[in-house]
């Protein structure tokens, strides 16, 4: 529990998610700890509950509102630990590019680590958003959502923290080498 709530705030303090919007999770088992509906990742203390991976749980409703997501995602992949972001050039790109694509990373270090990110859609907490988020996450470490920002996956808090921020970084480089070459 305290690894996410370290890393809610180091997400915070980073641009990567706005106090009140995106989520963390960490699967231990067949059990998820995940940050609560409307919690700012910034103070996670008490804001974080226990559920079931496989099956309802009675703090299912207080539980944040991708749980559904950060489930089907535990369901199909190797994820160990799952943070959701909305940082800004993330969520700028993924209105630019269509669904259904996948964003390249222009600079070197993005390249080695993400190599591609699929851009997904789907509602908020949806199923649609929850099967298309493990399906891209499958083979990829994050998936932009179009219009709503980052899923990011590790094996670690520490390693899905890496991709979040990583994919900042490209999406911000991308952006800017774009606008660089449409002006060219």
């Amino acid at each position: 529990m305290e690894e996410l709530i370290k890393y809610g705030k180091k997400m915070v303090a980073q641009g990567l998610a706005h106090s009140h919007f995106g989520n963390v999770s960490k699967r231990i088992g067949d059990r998820i700890l995940i940050s609560t509906t409307g919690s700012m990742l910034d103070e996670l203390e008490g804001q974080i509950v226990e559920v079931s991976l496989s099956g309802p749980s009675s703090l299912d409703m207080v539980a944040s509102t991708e749980l559904l997501v950060h489930k089907e995602i535990y369901r199909e992949t190797s994820a160990l630990s799952i943070l959701h972001g909305h940082s800004e050039f993330a969520v700028v790109l993924s209105l630019l590019y269509p669904a259904g694509t996948e964003l390249r990373a222009e600079d070197s270090e993005s390249t080695y680590l993400l190599h591609e990110i699929p851009i997904i859609q789907g509602g908020v907490g949806s199923k649609e958003l929850g099967q298309n988020a493990a399906a891209g996450l499958r083979d990829h470490k994050a998936v932009l959502i179009k219009g709503h920002g980052v899923f990011a996956r590790g094996s670690t808090v520490d390693e899905a923290f890496v991709v979040l921020s990583s994919v900042e970084h490209s999406c911000k480089v991308k952006y800017f080498a774009d606008l660089w070459n449409k002006k060219g």
